[in-house]
């Protein structure tokens, strides 16, 4: 069992204490799995995500379309496909759903919402 530790951070520097979780099942897996335990995670603690982590969260709170932990999956996977957040293992920008991760007990992964800016 690898034990892997998550952190939630914008781009303005906002950073959300680290998550916990252990991956039973593999060694290895794609950034998708990732995301979508992330999100498992988020939604099994909160149902939707809390007031004080909307800037950082993967499950929007404003969205009233997102009534399922599949829809919030889904949501994610697209939002970083448009590049709404990244993933960052290891100080390194990990871009396609499908790259794979190598689990190590020492590793953080941290989930970077950027934040767009006004006026273009």
């Amino acid at each position: 069992m690898t034990a892997i530790l998550i952190r939630d951070e914008t781009g303005t520097g906002i950073s959300r204490a680290a998550l916990r979780f252990d991956w039973k099942t593999r060694r290895h897996l794609r950034v998708r799995d990732l995301i979508a335990e992330r999100v498992r995670l988020e939604w099994d603690s909160n149902g939707v995500s809390s007031p004080d982590s909307e800037e950082t969260a993967l499950i929007p709170q404003d969205a009233p379309c997102i009534e399922t932990v599949e829809a919030a999956i889904d949501h994610a996977l697209k939002a970083f496909e448009r590049r709404a957040y990244l993933v960052i293992v290891n100080d390194h920008q990990i871009p396609h759903l499908d790259d794979d991760i190598t689990l190590n007990p020492d590793m953080t992964i941290t989930f970077m919402r950027l934040i767009p800016l006004v006026g273009g």
